[in-house]
């Protein structure tokens, strides 16, 4: 089956209305929060090597680069499962029909967590060095499985291997619109907070920025992200009931 890709944005408007406290409370919690943090607590990222520059010197860019990964990696690891965990957790409350109330949701969530933390390592590696050598194959590969986290919610005897075949199954012949859903997602999300956080670096810049102003600027950043977020997140559930219900699952 195609998906019918205006529908999808249909349907996840429509949660999004029938649901919005829920909704924004949870991803205000766990996705708008920590990328607020991220960008007020971890430094702008020292600018990628240079191809045209020498070897030595794209040596020392490329240590610098790593080690600011390094330097801020726990940072970096407490947002990501936040954002997983937020994720799951509205997942849970738009499709486990047990789930009566926000609550047992996010206790359901709790519980999915480790499955679902572990499906992200297992995508993270192939779906990494697709995007960083050739780009289509990286979108590809997280487009055939964005429907990871719908499916260990609504079938829930999945591992997480079987929810990543459960995933590739249900997006059959659907690949490539995944890719560019998933690209004009992730282009989006860069995109949009961009300008301000742009004009983050360049107030730090200057060595004595107003810290109000700074948290200002960072928030509207992690506000236009977490919309994005959200957004992905609502439009992964609506393909995943569309196919699903045309699977007969």
């Amino acid at each position: 089956m195609k998906i019918n890709v205006p529908g999808a944005f249909a349907d996840a408007w429509s949660l999004f209305r029938r649901h919005t406290e829920a909704l924004v409370a949870v991803a205000g919690l766990f996705i708008f929060l920590p990328t607020l943090a991220l960008l007020l607590l971890v430094p702008a990222a020292p600018p990628w090597p240079d191809s045209a520059a020498s070897d030595a010197q794209i040596q020392a860019d490329a240590a610098i680069f790593a080690n600011w990964i390094v330097d801020n990696a726990r940072w970096f690891l407490v947002a990501s499962l936040a954002s997983l965990y937020g994720s799951l957790a509205i997942c849970t409350f738009l499709l486990d029909s047990a789930c009566v109330d926000l609550r047992a949701a996010l206790q359901r969530a709790v519980r999915l967590l480790p499955r679902y933390v572990l499906t992200a390592l297992l995508i993270l590696l192939p779906a990494s060095l697709g995007i960083f050598v050739f780009v289509l194959p990286g979108l590809y590969i997280l487009g055939r499985t964005t429907l990871i986290a719908p499916a260990l919610v609504r079938e829930k005897s999945l591992t997480a291997t079987s929810a990543i075949m459960r995933s590739i199954v249900l997006t059959r012949r659907n690949g490539m619109m995944l890719a560019g859903l998933t690209g004009l997602g992730l282009l989006a999300g860069q995109i949009l907070p961009a300008p301000f956080q742009s004009f983050d670096i360049a107030m730090r810049a200057v060595g004595a920025a107003n810290p109000v102003m700074v948290t200002i600027v960072d928030s509207l950043a992690a506000l236009l992200a977490s919309i994005v977020a959200l957004a992905t997140i609502l439009m992964r559930i609506a393909i995943y009931r569309q196919l699903a219900a045309n699977s007969g699952t």
